[in-house]
């Protein structure tokens, strides 16, 4: 049995019923695994009544409000006490047997709350959420910041290069990571005051730091860390997605427009399916927020069954990784 329990927010995401149904199948995925769900007790019990899975690994905390995103970041962490958010991340605090946490909840507020609540890391760094890109060389290349620091230090980057670095090395089990900076071209000397700063932090940091990258070479495979502030991670993280999507689509409906009428295009829909959930960054789990004293594991919004299973997987390696340093 996992040493440590994994909290799951069962009400921060777009449909709860698919994350409450996520659980179940979560805790009979995963024999190791004991599983905290937090959010409306009755709620989560009638959803839970007809489904098969061991209720021994579930434990539920009631906690009847619910953060939306509608709510303000920090207005939500003051005003909403009993929200599933700030229960669990209270509850993460407090008690040793819990080793991360799962939220599909408002950014802003997982944010807010997880600097408020569980508290910084050390006192003058920000917490940064790191995402898991897919690449071409069947690998994974993390991505920090995704959206959590819109503005920037250039000591705020060289951070996040540490966290992600470490987050490569301990769970990902990547000796020395190749970290990159995302930048406008490749040549040392691009970029604006905050890249160039950067750059040369980096240059000094003893990481292994390969130079310069282009957004156009993320999902290359050939880096494993991409350093970035939080507006251009998240512009470059969104537009891979919105680009993968669109051209897969387009190819699709090519394909169709040219094809005689006995052409059997079974196997292309299967390998255009198939594509699209390989890039479908949910699969990967979801993005970590690191930099503060307990990890987090931010899902999307549209988080479903699948999303549980996936991020509870990711949780058990982190919380290993732990256990061994």
């Amino acid at each position: 049995m996992l040493n440590k329990k994994i909290l799951i927010d069962a009400f921060g995401a777009d449909a709860p019923d698919l994350v409450i149904d996520g659980i179940a199948k979560a805790i009979n995925a995963y024999s190791e695994v004991e599983i905290v769900a937090v959010g409306k007790r009755e709620y989560i019990e009638n959803r839970l009544i007809d489904q098969d899975f061991d209720r021994n690994r579930l434990e539920i905390i009631d906690a009847e409000e619910v953060v939306t995103n509608d709510d303000g970041p920090v207005e939500s962490i003051r005003k909403k006490r009993n929200s599933s958010l700030y229960v669990g991340m209270t509850a993460l605090k407090d008690r040793h047997d819990i080793g991360c946490m799962i939220t599909a909840g408002n950014t802003g507020a997982v944010i807010a709350g997880s600097v408020l609540i569980l508290g910084r890391e050390t006192d003058n760094d920000r917490p940064t959420l790191v995402t898991l890109l897919p690449n071409d060389k069947g690998g994974i290349t993390c991505l920090a910041d995704c959206g959590a620091n819109v503005d920037c230090k250039p000591h705020h980057l060289l951070k996040f290069a540490e966290y992600a670095n470490d987050y490569a090395k301990g769970v990902l089990k990547i000796e020395e990571p190749k970290v990159a900076l995302l930048s406008v071209g490749t040549e040392d000397k691009k970029g604006n005051m905050l890249t160039k700063e950067t750059f040369k932090l980096l240059k000094e940091s003893g990481l292994n730091f390969v130079g310069n990258m282009e957004a156009k070479t993320a999902l290359s495979g050939d880096v494993d860390v991409i350093v970035a502030d939080g507006f251009y991670g998240n512009v470059l993280l969104k537009s891979i997605e919105g680009t993968a999507k669109s051209v897969l689509m387009r190819m699709l409906k090519l394909l169709k427009k040219n094809a005689g009428e006995k052409d059997d295009f079974t196997f292309v829909n299967k390998a255009v399916k198939e594509l699209l959930q390989q890039l479908d960054f949910n699969s990967m789990g979801g993005a970590i927020l690191l930099g503060v004293k307990k990890p987090i594991i931010k899902a999307h919004g549209s988080a479903n069954s699948d999303t549980v299973i996936n991020t509870v997987n990711q949780a058990i390696s982190i919380i290993k990784t732990k256990e061994i340093l």
